[in-house]
């Protein structure tokens, strides 16, 4: 369910879209940096706006906590299966068609479907598990969730994706709800 602040951020996405997008056109036969840096910016904003429409509210909590330790110079590590890359720079967040999320991070870039995985969350990491319970993902943070943010997300927890969340993070959203 959308907040009206996400309305409002969806309808700016759109605004800066339509001038990206007419931008691109213009550029379509320039090779150099700069006209692919306008490219780069049509696929950010596109990515942005299906972090708000196209993911579940767990996948959007992490993204959006992902994106914020990029800015900050945060840092993240990963464990699946064969995977195990310690603490390294966010390069870059995106959201595809058909809620595909890619986040390159290190030497890696890690690609799941939130439709078909289920989030447990605690203050320092998530861990992701296939909805049959096969395959598991586990991203490590080098700053934890921040009260605010767990308040803005509130709803994560009535959400069916979310399997487990920490106590801590109740805590949080009990606190604020009062």
């Amino acid at each position: 369910m959308l907040k009206e602040e996400d309305l409002i951020l969806l309808e700016s996405f759109e605004r800066i879209f339509q001038v990206i997008q007419k931008e691109v056109l213009n550029l379509k036969d320039i090779k150099s940096i700069y006209a692919e840096r306008v490219r780069q910016w049509e696929k950010e904003i596109r990515a942005y706006a299906r972090i708000l429409e196209d993911i579940s509210l767990p996948a959007r909590l992490i993204l959006e906590h992902i994106l914020e330790l990029k800015y900050i110079s945060g840092q993240m590590a990963v464990e699946a299966e064969n995977i195990n890359q310690g603490f390294s720079q966010i390069n870059d967040v995106q959201v595809e068609e058909f809620g595909v999320i890619k986040i390159a991070t290190g030497n890696i870039q890690l690609n799941w479907r939130d439709g078909i995985y289920n989030y447990l969350l605690y203050p320092d990491k998530v861990e992701l598990r296939t909805v049959d319970e096969k395959s598991t993902i586990k991203l490590f943070f080098s700053h934890n969730f921040g009260r605010q943010d767990i308040y803005q997300f509130s709803a994560v927890a009535e959400s069916p994706k979310l399997l487990y969340l920490h106590p801590t993070l109740q805590k949080y959203i009990d606190k604020n709800s009062k």
